[in-house]
C-alpha cells in the first residue's frame, strides 16, 4: 500500500465519508466532486484499502469496548466499596441497588405475553361474551 492509500484508510476508519478522506489523502485541488467521488469509490474498493479500513475499524472496535470494560470495572469496583463503607444507610442502599441492577438482580420491567389468536378465534371470542350479557 502506498502512503497516501493509508492516509485513506485512516481517514475513512476515522468516520469521514470516501470524498473527504480523498481530499485528506490525495491532492485533489481542481478536480470535480464527481471525479473525487468516482476515484474515492474505486480507492475504496481496492483489495488492500478495504482490508486496511477493516483492520482499522477492527482495532478502533477492541479499543473501545477495552475501554467500556475499563470504565466497567472501575465503577463496579466503586459501587462496592460504597455499599461496604458507606457512612449512611441509604448511601448503602443506593450503590447495593445499583449493583444489584448491573448484575440483572432487579428488572424494571414487565412483559406480558398473550397467545396469538386467529381472526375466526377472536371473532367467536367476542360473540360468545356479546351472547352473554
Amino acid at each position: 500500500m502506498t502512503v497516501k492509500q493509508m492516509n485513506f484508510a485512516e481517514a475513512l476508519a476515522r468516520g469521514c465519508n470516501q470524498s473527504s478522506a480523498f481530499r485528506e489523502a490525495y491532492d485533489s485541488a481542481g478536480m470535480k466532486p464527481s471525479t473525487i467521488w468516482s476515484e474515492a469509490s474505486r480507492l475504496r474498493r481496492h483489495p488492500k484499502v478495504a482490508a486496511r479500513i477493516d483492520q482499522l475499524k477492527a482495532e478502533a472496535e477492541l479499543s473501545a469496548a477495552e475501554k467500556r470494560e475499563g470504565v466497567r470495572e472501575f465503577v463496579l469496583h466503586e459501587l462496592t466499596e460504597m455499599a461496604c463503607e458507606a457512612s449512611t444507610s441509604s448511601a448503602r442502599l443506593k450503590a447495593l441497588e445499583l449493583l444489584g441492577k448491573s448484575v440483572g438482580l432487579f428488572s424494571d420491567r414487565v412483559e406480558v405475553s398473550a397467545p396469538e389468536k386467529s381472526i375466526e378465534e377472536l371473532e367467536a371470542s367476542i360473540k360468545q361474551r356479546i351472547s352473554l350479557k
